[in-house]
């Protein structure tokens, strides 16, 4: 059996459902952090969670939009909150920080990226001008399209 990519995104997708199977024990479950035992602070804790779940994001759904893949991570981190006060355990403050930081530590390299290859592609093109050249708005954009010029 030769890998493939479609072999390895379908153990990505495997490796994604687990992952978040274990985050969801890890953060309702009826224990607390320091029976965890591990050597760094909660928040850290959750931040290389959140850091793991959004690059088992990131390979596992490579159709989706970066924003919306990020949107969905920050509403987990959110939702997991809830989720640990409905069990009886604390939300912090301090914890969804975290989460926000493993999010953003995993997204921002995507979206310096992108800037980079516009600075390559469109160096002298607004971004409204950019937005009116996005194929993925669809019907809406249509009627305020116009021909673009790049000086």
């Amino acid at each position: 059996m030769s890998l493939t990519p479609h072999r390895l995104l379908t153990a990505l997708r495997f490796a994604g459902l687990l992952g978040g199977l274990v985050a969801l024990i890890a953060l309702t479950g009826p224990f607390t952090y320091s029976q965890l035992g591990l050597p760094f602070p909660d928040t850290v804790a959750h931040a290389l969670l959140f850091y793991g779940l959004g690059a088992l994001m990131l390979g596992s759904l490579p159709r989706s939009r970066t924003s919306d893949l990020a949107a969905a991570l920050v509403g987990l981190g959110i939702a997991s909150e809830i989720a640990q006060s409905l069990v009886g355990r604390e939300m912090s403050l301090h914890d969804f920080a975290g989460d926000l930081a493993g999010a953003t530590l995993v997204f921002l390299p995507v979206y310096v990226g992108r800037f980079r290859e516009l600075v390559r592609t469109h160096p002298h093109i607004t971004f409204a001008e950019l937005s009116r050249m996005n194929r993925r708005q669809g019907e809406l954009n249509k009627a305020s399209r116009q021909p673009l010029t790049d000086p």
